[in-house]
């Protein structure tokens, strides 16, 4: 019983830590500000419970947005805040941390960065008695109100119910089911500063979808006291595949040569040939993939390009939008001049980078990404630039440049890809 007990106490003692401490927002990542916040938006509420005068301000330069468990999106702002009284037993507790003033003559100064879609006030102490309170809170004149991220942008999230509330609300997509049948489960997370469920003070809020059924959620507004309720749907494919595939074809302008044994030359232009293009992609985890692709060109001469990479990410930036992956692999050449030239069919040893922007220019799913692959040998020149753009079929402008011995061969043009079809 005792153990039993002791157990009990251990819990609550748990929960208390755990909604004193929130969200750690100072060592979250910078997130995109979806939503511009100023000091005109935000309504200052102080509760003076002893004789002792507070002033507080937000700094308009401050506001700034954090991205909370690679979700969800978050502002922060700095507060100043002073009272009229230097004496040092004067403290700040805000969530799980204690701040202490800086004194002059005749006042104190303090500085804390506050979160504005979380409840926590900020509580001003003389030793142990409390003789203030902040809180922040949003004016009502604010038109955006609704944050659903980019991560969330296949999934076709609306939320129902809301009246004039804040609230952002992020996606992430986990793999279930037994390899070649595996289905997505849609995570979301989302908060808001006005609404909170019922009995429950831990956030960022959670539910999962496993199909298109509604999450019904009985929500209290804080501010008006009124309870009611709001439906989230989503929109969940019923297969997640690993492998994706994707054609390409376009006019490209096609250079080739030779030096005959002779030390003759001889050069093929084409400005306008076929060509086609094979893309796979197998997801190996969220951030790696093998990569694959073949080019080929056919007139006059004849040239088949085709690698498999590993591609590794490595870093981001712009709130994840923009990141960098290393493609390490190898590739595959065959090029033919004419019927009386030899083959050259070869292994090759070109390595790579690539960059891709997701949902550019504020278009969602929209993608432009480029890369490059540089020889690695040098007894070959090679080079292979691209750069494409599109949503679900994409553009895709390409120069692929190769000589070695007596051998060239240069082409470049456009194309247009297009999604074929997912395995595995």
């Amino acid at each position: 019983m005792l153990k039993l007990y002791s157990f009990f106490i251990f819990l609550l003692l748990y929960s208390s830590i755990t909604h004193a401490k929130g969200i750690d927002m100072i060592n979250s990542p910078p997130g995109e500000a979806r939503i511009k916040f100023g000091r005109k938006d935000i309504k200052i509420n102080i509760q003076e419970i002893k004789d002792i005068q507070i002033k507080a301000i937000v700094d308009n330069t401050s506001f700034e947005w954090r991205r909370v468990d690679k979700l969800v999106l978050m502002p922060l702002v700095r507060l100043k805040i002073r009272i009229q009284s230097n004496d040092p037993d004067f403290h700040i507790a805000y969530k799980d941390f204690t701040i202490n003033f800086q004194q002059s003559n005749k006042a104190s100064y303090a500085e804390l960065y506050y979160s504005l879609y979380e409840r926590h006030a900020v509580e001003i102490f003389r030793g142990k008695e409390l003789i203030g309170k902040i809180d922040l809170e949003f004016n009502d004149h604010k038109k955006n109100r609704v944050i659903v991220d980019y991560t969330c942008s296949r999934n076709d999230i609306v939320i129902k119910g809301l009246e004039n509330e804040h609230i952002s609300l992020g996606c992430h997509t986990r793999r279930i089911g037994k390899f070649g049948k595996e289905r997505p489960m849609l995570e979301i997370s989302w908060v808001s500063p006005e609404l909170k469920i019922i009995g429950s003070e831990h956030i960022p809020y959670q539910a999962a979808f496993l199909n298109r059924l509604p999450v019904n959620i009985r929500v209290l507004n804080i501010k008006t006291g009124i309870e009611k309720e709001i439906t989230i749907t989503a929109r969940i494919p019923k297969r997640l595949h690993r492998l994706f595939t994707a054609y390409g074809l376009g006019p490209y302008a096609f250079n080739t040569e030779i030096v005959r044994e002779n030390e003759v030359s001889e050069s093929k232009q084409v400005d306008m040939a076929p060509a086609l293009m094979f893309y796979l992609n197998y997801k190996v985890s969220e951030s790696s993939s093998v990569r694959g692709f073949d080019a080929a060109i056919f007139q006059e001469s004849r040239f088949n390009n085709a690698g498999l990479y590993l591609g590794s990410d490595f870093g981001h930036m712009l709130d994840n939008k923009i990141y960098f992956t290393t493609l390490l692999g190898v590739q595959y050449l065959y090029f033919k001049y004419d019927d009386d030239s030899p083959d050259i069919s070869e292994p090759i040893f070109p390595q790579g980078l690539e960059f891709m922007y997701r949902h550019a220019f504020d278009i969602p799913n929209y993608i432009v990404s480029g890369g490059f692959f540089l020889s690695t040998e040098n007894d070959i020149e090679y080079e292979n630039i691209w750069v494409r753009w599109g949503k679900n079929y994409f553009w895709e402008l390409n120069l692929i440049s190769w000589g070695k011995d007596q051998f060239k061969a240069k082409t470049w043009g456009i194309s247009v890809g297009f999604p074929f079809k997912g395995f595995l």
